[in-house]
């Protein structure tokens, strides 16, 4: 057993040491290869995952055929919860990044140790709320009249999951790493890589934000956070003058750079 494996459950469900501990001996810990599927949509839910080393995307196929892009995980968060409580199947398609190495436990050890440890039963059924809470703001999100409502919301969502602080221009500022494309960005936000690019050129040019070596810094989150709360406002959006006479999700002719 690894000796960190405890000290991630415990962060990730939240269960004390003692239940941690007890988990993580009936945990088995694989290596998966890159891009390995770990489990196909409506799989039978067997395990909650947890992310060790590594990342593990999520994605949903409408009846369509339409793949969206729900989630990237990192080291220290679980995933495959959705039928965690009921036995129901997996409503998405897990699969890794590069090299990945993700704790598997059991659904049927939970549920024995849900028995003789209160606290798992009530940690894990808060941690599905969580989870639906998560799924029906991110659906809502996707449904948002305009790119850039849509776009702030994720960019938001990546960098509360993802992003890390850096210091840029003597303030200490999100920053969202490579591991996020932006085709990424626009599968989850519902837009070409295109437009997603203008959209994120216009921000560059308004100071939202700064395209560095593949990475996105929210150099101002809080005009991010407001065109992301006007879609709550009836009427148009919130828009931001870069010097070119035209709205954000417009500017941005230079096309093709920043991320890949």
């Amino acid at each position: 057993m690894r000796s960190d494996l405890p000290d991630l459950i415990s962060a990730a469900i939240g269960v004390k040491a003692e239940c941690a501990e007890r988990i993580a001996r009936q945990s088995e810990v694989v290596v998966y290869g890159p891009n390995s599927v770990i489990y196909f949509q409506e799989d039978d839910t067997e395990c909650l995952y947890l992310v060790i080393t590594g990342y593990v995307r999520q994605t949903y196929i409408n009846e369509n055929g339409v793949v969206t892009l729900t989630a990237m995980v990192p080291r220290g968060r679980t995933f495959g919860e959705a039928g965690l409580l009921d036995g129901g199947p997996h409503l998405d398609t897990a699969f890794t990044v590069g090299a990945t190495e993700v704790a598997l436990i059991a659904r049927s050890s939970l549920r024995q140790l849900m028995d003789s440890q209160p606290e798992l039963r009530e940690a894990l059924s808060a941690m599905v709320s969580r989870r639906y809470r998560d799924y029906m703001a991110a659906t809502r999100a996707l449904y948002l009249p305009s790119l850039s409502l849509r776009l702030a919301h994720v960019l938001l969502n990546v960098a509360e999951v993802l992003g890390n602080q850096i210091r840029y221009r003597g303030a200490m500022i999100d920053c969202i790493g490579p591991i996020i494309t932006q085709q990424d960005l626009g599968s989850m936000a519902r837009g070409t890589r295109e437009n997603v690019n203008k959209t994120l050129r216009g921000w560059e040019k308004a100071g939202i934000i700064a395209l560095e070596d593949r990475h996105i810094l929210l150099t101002d989150r809080g005009k991010l956070l407001e065109i992301a709360m006007n879609a709550d406002r009836p009427g148009g959006m919130v828009t931001f003058d870069t010097g070119a006479g035209s709205g954000l999700t417009d500017s941005g002719a230079h096309g093709g750079g920043g991320l890949r």
